[in-house]
């Protein structure tokens, strides 16, 4: 899962050219493009509701069947595991599935505090398409099912299982587990049990 959001995503190779003042799938955008896989993405005058999303006004992507594959949500969207701030960059795919959250401040999910990121280019969130916790990155060091993670923009993600187990972190500090020790700074993988995996 990447990190950070590739600027082709806003602005990406390929596209058409530059319309201006059009409506196309119900909305309204002051200018807007598709690209080669059929998105449509461009920018609209004002906050404008997407099927059932809270668009903000500014840069707005839509799949080709009309759902919003990114935005900025101008309101909280209250999701069945979490709730989503306003202000959160929202990645989804084109079944609505939220897949990904550049959340403004840090963000509180799950028990977890996520890593904020001010903008669509910043740091992101990742979920799995229940809406459980994917991937994040941490705002302290912090400790999950007795493993002492790190947190950093470089390694520091944290990846969970699907029913919220540790899969992987940068150790934060020295690990003693299943006979085995593992130190300060490795990268470790365990399973959905809490083994190591080598």
């Amino acid at each position: 899962m990447p990190v950070l959001i590739a600027a082709g995503l806003l602005f990406a190779a390929g596209c058409s050219e530059w319309q201006h003042d059009v409506t196309l799938q119900g909305v309204t955008f002051s200018k807007v493009r598709t690209v080669s896989d059929g998105r449509l993405i461009g920018q609209i005058p004002a906050d404008t509701v997407v099927q059932g999303r809270p668009c903000a006004q500014g840069w707005l992507h839509l799949h080709p069947n009309g759902v919003p594959a990114v935005f900025a949500a101008t309101r909280e969207i209250a999701m069945a595991r979490f709730t989503i701030p306003a202000g959160t960059w929202v990645f989804q795919d084109r079944d609505g599935v939220v897949t990904i959250c550049a959340f403004p401040q840090d963000t509180l999910v799950q028990g977890h505090l996520c890593r904020g990121s001010g903008g669509p280019k910043g740091v992101q969130t990742s979920f799995y398409p229940d809406g459980a916790l994917r991937q994040f990155f941490p705002v302290n060091p912090t400790v999950i099912d007795g493993v002492p993670c790190a947190t950093g923009l470089i390694r520091g993600s944290i990846e969970l299982h699907e029913n919220g187990r540790l899969k992987s972190c940068m150790l934060g500090d020295d690990l003693v587990r299943d006979g085995v020790k593992v130190g300060k700074g490795t990268r470790i993988a365990l399973t959905t049990e809490g083994r190591i995996l080598k």
